[in-house]
């Protein structure tokens, strides 16, 4: 029996991603937009508030760099204007814990550098089930790029 390989998700949702580095803004634009995605990017995190806060309802979700700054202050104004918009935070390696995010309202974590498959697989999960548990919480949680999923229980 041969295996067939995983397919990747696709999606024409509307995402506004947010980081400081100009070329990693790209790379997530140019990745979200081979899946099928609208993207709108920025690299000023007060820019991306202004432009969420003007049409909050253009957008399906937000990934943003937790190194901008005045990261947490941006992203809690903008689930104050809409709280049901799903966040992934964008990280570098294991400066932030998937706890870490859940604790902080977010519903996702994208570890860098971006991946085709991996950021397909953490927005598709994030937009289709944004409500997961860990098996050590009670809370709603958040799906790592990989990392974490051992940590989730599938509703």
């Amino acid at each position: 029996m041969e295996l067939q390989p995983e397919s990747i998700p696709r999606g024409n949702e509307r995402i506004l991603a947010v980081d400081q580095d100009q070329m990693m803004v790209i790379s997530l634009r140019d990745i979200l937009q081979t899946l099928g995605y609208q993207v709108t990017t920025l690299t000023d995190g007060q820019e991306a508030l202004k432009v969420f806060s003007e049409k909050p309802s253009e957008f399906d979700l937000v990934i943003a760099d937790h190194t901008i700054p005045q990261f947490d202050e941006i992203a809690q104004k903008m689930i104050r204007i809409r709280s049901d918009i799903p966040i992934i935070i964008g990280s570098i390696g294991d400066t932030i814990l998937p706890e870490e995010v859940m604790i902080r309202g977010f519903r996702g974590l994208l570890v860098k550098p971006f991946t085709l498959r991996k950021t397909a697989k953490v927005v598709r999960h994030v937009l289709d089930k944004p409500i997961l548990l860990c098996s050590k919480c009670s809370r709603p949680n958040i799906l790592d790029s990989g990392r974490a999923e051992s940590k989730l229980l599938e509703p």
